[in-house]
């Protein structure tokens, strides 16, 4: 069974209403596609390394903590400004793909952490925090979820982006600021 887009549907069913024939109107589907009403699909617009707006509505990357934009990081001893280069590494993978971006709130376990919108968002079937993750611009963050901690073992093997010497974590890192 083939399932049509919800736009699709309603193109189809304004023609058929239009041309009122009995034969063309028994063709469309009696069963509306699911299309998840809190979902938002648009333009993205890169708030902070690990934060998009969508639509003008912000999620927070579920599962992942990036590196912080003013963050430095350490590679032979000197440093490199790991968050700046987080940040670029956003623009990349939203440049890159070049299509809508699809976010699909979630729901924090941690009920510190629940005033946050949080979400998942992919870009072209690619979800972004993983994609973070595994260029070593971010950290899986284990207590909302374990679906990036392969991710960040294969960062931490190949020793990309943050993985190329010592860093902070970025949750110790705004906590050293306050």
């Amino acid at each position: 069974m083939f399932k049509l887009s919800f736009r699709a549907t309603l193109v189809l069913a304004a023609a058929c209403c239009v041309a009122a024939a009995p034969a063309v109107i028994a063709q469309v589907p009696t069963v509306a596609p699911e299309v998840d009403e809190k979902e938002m699909v648009g333009n993205a617009r890169i708030v902070d390394t690990d934060i998009l707006e969508v639509n003008g509505q912000r999620f927070q990357l579920f599962g992942i903590d990036a590196m912080e934009q003013e963050q430095s990081c350490f590679l032979n001893g000197k440093p490199w400004s790991c968050g700046a280069v987080a940040y670029r590494e956003m623009e990349k993978i939203l440049f890159d793909e070049r299509g809508p971006v699809t976010c699909t709130p979630r729901q924090d376990p941690n009920p510190q952490r629940r005033g946050m919108p949080w979400g998942t968002c992919a870009i072209n079937g690619k979800d972004i925090a993983e994609l973070m993750v595994r260029r070593g611009m971010a950290i899986a963050v284990r207590d909302q979820t374990m679906d990036y901690v392969a991710a960040e073992k294969a960062a931490d093997t190949a020793g990309v982006g943050v993985w190329q010497g010592p860093f902070i974590p970025p949750w110790e890192y705004r906590q050293r600021l306050r």
